[in-house]
């Protein structure tokens, strides 16, 4: 069975900015790990709409086609849609939990696909435990 990841927002920039956390961790050399990884392993990367708006925030159109495209031509990118039931239990818990809608959804949508939940976000291990299993891409390289 081919293993599936959603990829939170944070790890995408991680990679494309080369980003270190504030203690100096090298977050853009776990997600570039993370990345080969994938790749190398013939996963899958699923994604939906919420990632694209999410990056239109930081980044125009190119730089955010620069981001994905190696992974497209790789065929290990997947689009998914957002179900109206998805969305409806996102909103639910944003109002539940107090954490970001697009957050909420991620948590959803890697359930519902089973998909690994790939983060550094500390409310994934928190608040959202019990909806998805996430994991840091340093525990998986």
């Amino acid at each position: 069975m081919v293993k599936k990841y959603l990829i939170d927002t944070c790890v995408w920039r991680d990679f494309y900015e080369n980003r270190f956390s504030k203690n100096k961790k090298p977050l853009g050399k776990y997600a570039t790990k993370l990345f080969t990884k994938i790749i190398n392993n013939n996963s899958q990367i699923l994604f939906s709409k919420s990632l694209i708006l999410e990056l239109k925030n930081d980044y125009d159109e190119k730089e955010i086609n620069d981001m994905l495209n190696l992974l497209f031509f790789n065929k290990i990118l997947k689009k998914i849609e957002i179900t109206k039931e998805e969305y409806s239990e996102a909103k639910r818990l944003v109002k539940e939990r107090n954490i970001p809608f697009i957050d909420c959804l991620n948590a959803v949508q890697a359930r519902n696909h089973k998909a690994i939940m790939v983060t550094q976000d500390k409310h994934f291990f928190q608040k959202l435990n019990d909806i998805v299993k996430a994991k840091r891409p340093q525990e998986i390289i």
